[in-house]
């Protein structure tokens, strides 16, 4: 219908025609009711209990196949560049679509626009783009794209040509301005509504006081400091947590973390866990983890404010870190939670002890807080929302605020570090009380009730079981000063001991391989 719509509004000249014809194909899907996932499918769709995938040649049904083509990955972790140097049948998909899309683009300066941000800013606001058309023409470079579509035969718009002629980008830093490239050929200043901020144009202005393949630390003109994660998916590994610890070390006026990525971030790294794993480096993994925990510590306990302003999936480690900011700005689409046990560990970065504490803080009563940690963290629930986080305890709705619009998030965490640092203190460290051995004995005896009655698989027992340690004692025998109050520290330290007892079995290592894609991850 949107096809059509488009079809009956665009002048016949427009390119969309080309690629705008009915199709048979999808057509006949509909007909069928394929109509998508409100329907019986699409293009991929469960037949018979099997997932299948549609044969666009011959219309029929066969196997799906889920392994992700290394091409894939490459162009997520390097760019679109990577897909384009590609000379396979991938690659060339890859470009034939890139080349319509970016030269319709082009195409409309100057008869819709006189400047490229209006239609970058319309695929980034209206589509979820992380980058415009323009921002990709960029990265491959106005030259290097205007030759190959010329060498392909596609049409080169007026307007390329020019900028690629001149080896010009459409944007570019003048002193600490970015500007765009307009119709006429002239530079003007990027344009954004009052207090809209995207950091990804903005850090081209800013220079990293510390930077990494993983991770970046930028100072404000505020004197707040500013840490970006940019690995693949974002996810943490130690050069992001040293440079969390860099910017508690000196956190100005306060701290936001933040990135413009289509995630904060999916977690920690699991294949530096399934190195670990595998080398049978315990004391390696126990290092890492001990200084995931010191950066977030650090962080938690720095001198100033720190706000968390996450888009997107917030998960595993990713909440990790918002779990130790003083405050966070989620953007409304933001999910968050403690997803570890479906890959059969248990969060320890501070995950199970903020949860826990957060808790005890609404309840009152140690037995109802571990309870209530070991229920939602032992099945990985997460909140598709600041809303939904609220029942988990992973969002706080006294302290913590939303926003609808994500261009927003920079603007309004300066705002709560203005209004945080006035007199800040951290907090004090908390002290913690294990829920006993009662609640222990109750809560493996509804995982094996559960296990019996075929809820729960035997290693979903033995993780959950490791959840309800960490927060009861289980059957230790604990030293004198522990059975009454642990410290934070001690809490830090049962978290990581039963993380490493876990990694230490086959089915957990089965179970990160699933994750990393299958049983194609070799054991060294």
């Amino acid at each position: 219908d949107v096809v059509r719509s488009l079809r009956s509004i665009l002048p016949q000249g427009d390119p969309f025609h080309e690629v705008g014809a009915e199709s048979a194909l999808i057509n006949a899907q509909i007909e069928k009711g394929f109509t998508g996932k409100k329907g019986k499918g699409g293009f991929y769709a469960t037949i018979k209990g099997e997932e299948k995938a549609l044969d666009l040649k011959t219309g029929k049904w066969r196997a799906r196949v889920k392994e992700i083509p290394q091409l894939a990955l490459d162009g997520e972790k390097h760019g679109v560049k990577a897909l384009l140097k590609d000379s396979g049948q991938l690659g060339e998909f890859a470009w034939r679509v890139l080349a319509r899309i970016l030269m319709y683009s082009a195409s409309l300066i100057p008869e819709v626009t006189q400047s490229p941000q209006d239609i970058d800013d319309a695929m980034k606001l209206g589509y979820n783009w992380i980058k415009g058309p323009f921002e990709l023409i960029d990265e491959i470079g106005s030259a290097v794209f205007a030759a190959r579509l010329e060498a392909d035969g596609f049409y080169v718009p007026e307007f390329l040509r020019e900028t690629a002629d001149r080896n010009e980008a459409f944007y570019k830093v003048d002193g600490k301005v970015l500007k765009v490239r307009h119709g006429n050929g002239k530079y003007r200043a990027v344009k954004l509504p009052k207090g809209v901020v995207r950091f990804h144009m903005m850090r081209r202005t800013l220079k990293p006081v510390k930077q990494n393949s993983s991770a970046s630390l930028y100072h404000l003109e505020g004197g707040e400091r500013l840490v970006e994660f940019h690995s693949k998916a974002n996810a943490l590994n130690a050069d992001s947590m040293k440079t969390v610890r860099a910017a508690a070390k000196d956190p100005g006026v306060g701290i936001i973390v933040h990135n413009d990525g289509q995630h904060f971030s999916a977690g920690v790294n699991l294949e530096r866990f399934l190195q670990f794993i595998d080398a049978g480096d315990w004391a390696g993994m126990d290092k890492f983890l001990h200084d995931f925990q010191k950066a977030v510590e650090a962080m938690l306990y720095c001198d100033a404010p720190v706000v968390g302003a996450p888009s997107g999936l917030s998960i595993g480690g990713g909440f990790e870190v918002l779990a130790h900011c003083d405050h966070v700005v989620a953007h409304a689409n933001s999910v968050m939670g403690l997803v570890e046990a479906l890959v059969g560990v248990v969060p320890a970065g501070g995950g199970v002890k903020e949860t826990y504490w957060r808790w005890y803080q609404r309840t009152g009563d140690w037995e109802k807080a571990a309870w209530n940690m070991f229920n939602q963290i032992g099945y990985g629930q997460t909140g598709s929302s600041p809303d939904l986080s609220a029942r988990l305890a992973y969002f706080e709705p006294k302290r913590d605020t939303q926003v609808m619009n994500r261009d927003r998030l920079v603007e309004a965490a300066c705002k709560e570090i203005r209004k945080l640092g006035r007199n800040y203190k951290p907090r004090q460290k908390p002290q913690f009380k294990l829920a006993g051995a009662k609640a222990y004995d109750e809560m493996v005896a509804f995982l094996e009730k559960g296990k019996a009655k075929g809820w729960f698989f035997p290693h979903d027992v033995t993780v959950a079981s490791q959840i309800a340690w960490i927060v009861t004692g289980g059957h230790d025998t604990l030293p004198d000063a522990a059975k009454g109050r642990l410290s934070e520290k001690a809490m830090y330290a049962r978290e990581r001991e039963a993380f490493i007892r876990l990694a230490k079995t086959p089915e957990t290592r089965a179970r990160i391989v699933g994750m990393l894609g299958g049983a194609g991850v070799p054991r060294n």
